[in-house]
């Protein structure tokens, strides 16, 4: 597997191995459904996502603690 870095709405997200989740610094705890195969998140609760880097994504979206990033 790889590192994926992505800056997204000003935030720095990196993504290990599938196995480990920074978004800005801060790691995001996170697991992988085995039924459905899709990606989830306390910081998202009843949402699930095809991609880790989409669940990221997401996050920086749609909570608060990473919006106030946005200019």
């Amino acid at each position: 597997m790889a590192t994926i870095k992505e800056t997204f709405d000003n935030c720095e997200i990196i993504i290990q191995d599938d196995v480990a989740l920074s978004i800005n610094g801060k790691p995001i705890s996170f697991e992988k459904n085995t039924e459905t195969r899709k990606w989830l998140s306390r910081y998202l609760p009843y949402t699930e996502y095809d991609s880790l880097l989409d669940l990221a994504k997401a996050i920086v979206r749609d909570t608060v603690e990473f919006t106030h990033v946005n200019p």
